[in-house]
């Protein structure tokens, strides 16, 4: 791939991940407006499915000339995608901004775990120290030393981390020959009707308008932008290099949750933050060492 160009995918992954940092905010500030942290995902994914099939109203038909084994294999990461924002604002109803986020984080090392699962191979030395390294930030970052959390709420930020993973390892070599808007349009699609299959008697315990707001802004911020962004620029780099990128996310929902919702960062948790911001940096040394 030219320079140019893989400094364009570089920037635009970099975008994605500052809108999906910003998505803790939002739903913290959504749920202070009356918005159920049930309703918001599926908010999120229908005015994101909605926006994207607006911008692309004359290229529909074409999307429907996938074959239904591809559709099948988009749906898988559509779900996924769908089973993160479940997850993810499931924790936040519990948890702080920055702490969640730090526990999605865990997409970083179970990416590079997936990936040398699928290439059939041990993980180098660098791979095992930076997993350790985001396990010790993460344990730091979420209070693990005398912190009180709540622990539902913990195993879900940990899934949703897994769950984002997944997506992000399956949407870098899937139907790749396919259009990028064909294939965020099938995945956009599966996410919301799978967010909907795990929330759907939350849509009915909410604010309306509120949720109509907060619902279209998330579907913006975490549906329209990233998953076009992540469709079309995430195969030119690799699940790998994406997820380094993608690593941005961290310090970025930080400093926003400290900005907007005045979340205070005690010297454990920015500790953490730089301890699991080391471990990815370490996974980028593995990657060029191979």
């Amino acid at each position: 791939m030219p320079i140019k160009e893989q400094f364009s995918a570089y920037g635009f992954i970099l975008l994605a991940s500052i809108c999906y940092g910003s998505l803790g905010v939002a739903a913290k500030l959504a749920y202070a407006d009356g918005v159920g942290h049930s309703a918001l995902p599926v908010f999120q994914m229908f005015f994101g499915f909605l926006f994207f099939a607006i911008l692309n109203i004359k290229n529909i038909g074409s999307f429907f000339s996938v074959s239904q084994k591809k559709i099948l294999q988009l749906s898988l990461a559509g779900f996924l995608s769908g089973l993160t924002a479940y997850l993810y604002y499931s924790s936040l109803s519990n948890l702080t901004a920055s702490t969640a986020v730090i526990l999605l984080f865990q997409f970083v090392w179970i990416g590079v775990a997936l990936e040398a699962i699928y290439e059939r191979r041990w993980l180098s030395r660098y791979e095992v120290a930076a997993i350790l390294l985001c396990y010790a930030g993460t344990y730091l970052g979420v209070g693990g030393v005398g912190g009180e959390l709540h622990i539902r709420s913990v195993i879900e930020g940990f899934l949703s981390g897994a769950a984002f993973a997944g997506y992000i390892f399956i949407s870098s070599f899937v139907c790749t020959d396919e259009s990028s808007e064909a294939r965020t349009f099938w995945i956009i699609f599966s996410a919301f009707i799978a967010t909907l299959a795990f929330s759907f008697g939350g849509i009915f315990e909410t604010a309306v308008y509120p949720t109509i707001f907060w619902g279209s802004l998330c579907g913006v911020l975490g549906v329209l932008i990233p998953f076009y962004i992540y469709s079309a620029y995430s195969p030119k780099i690799g699940s790998a290099a994406t997820s380094l990128v993608g690593s941005t996310e961290l310090p970025a929902a930080l400093v926003i949750s400290w900005a907007f919702l005045g979340e205070e960062l005690d010297g454990l948790q920015v500790l953490g933050a730089v301890i699991v911001m080391s471990g990815v940096a370490l996974i980028f040394v593995a990657a060029k060492a191979k």
